[in-house]
């Protein structure tokens, strides 16, 4: 199967300014609700983020992402660079960092549907992206809070993480982590490290049956757009798996 006809994930943020931070949160209602009957978008999420790293109990109201999730590659570019909802959002946020994906592995739901559809990884790409997703069951969000800050602070100080910022739909309720790595082997020392916050958290989690949906899901970075806080540091680590594929 060619690259272009892989089906390919875009992650968008958006980082906005003081006075436009009530546009940017009516797009979780505006854009989700215009994107619907879109020719070739299979999936689609408008997504509030966390402070501080975007794991914070309270809401970034500054921060935003788009995750929209399409049958082929040259569509998700046609989007990313032209539509009329980016043009919009470069028109109102000071800031726009693009992601594209490709999706190597997947497990789970997501509002009750499987939207990524796995492609063989490319070998030569050693960068790992994960996205998990769940719905917290109400009686359980509180407990789980309390070892947000623990894992937060233990998932930014690890060994290999190039990006990561926690995502959700609904605040507290609908939660989603993003991150992306320099290898699956340091993805991997941090997710399944049985003496690490972030494994205990899941393990208490699941064992309390505490999820009332979950997803799993990994990705390899294709190409990068834009900045985040000024730089691009996806497209960075893409450069030198570039450059040392050509020594």
């Amino acid at each position: 199967m060619s690259q272009e006809k892989k089906q390919i994930t875009l992650l968008s943020f958006f980082r906005f300014r003081k006075d436009e931070k009530i546009w940017g949160m009516r797009q979780m209602r505006d854009t989700q609700l215009g994107l619907n009957q879109t020719p070739g978008l299979v999936f689609h999420k408008m997504l509030g983020t966390g402070g501080g790293g975007g794991y914070g109990i309270m809401p970034d109201f500054g921060t935003y992402a788009l995750l929209t999730v399409w049958e082929k590659e040259d569509l998700a570019k046609q989007f990313e660079s032209a539509s009329k909802t980016m043009q919009q959002f470069r028109k109102h946020a000071f800031e726009v960092y693009s992601l594209f994906l490709q999706p190597i592995q997947s497990r789970g739901y997501w509002s009750k549907k499987q939207p990524f559809t796995p492609a063989s990884p490319d070998p030569e790409n050693n960068l790992i992206v994960v996205l998990t997703r769940a719905t917290l069951k109400m009686r359980y969000y509180f407990p789980f809070w309390k070892r947000v800050s623990k894992v937060s602070q233990s998932h930014q100080q690890h060994q290999g993480l190039i990006f990561t910022k926690g995502l959700g739909e609904r605040p507290w309720i609908m939660q989603v982590t993003f991150s992306v790595w320099q290898s699956i082997d340091q993805m991997e020392a941090f997710a399944h490290n049985r003496n690490g916050k972030h494994f205990e958290a899941i393990k208490t989690t699941r064992e309390k049956k505490g999820f009332k949906e979950e997803l799993y899901s990994r990705f390899q970075p294709i190409f990068s757009t834009g900045t985040w806080h000024g730089k691009d540091p996806v497209g960075h680590a893409l450069a030198q798996i570039n450059k040392n594929s050509e020594t």
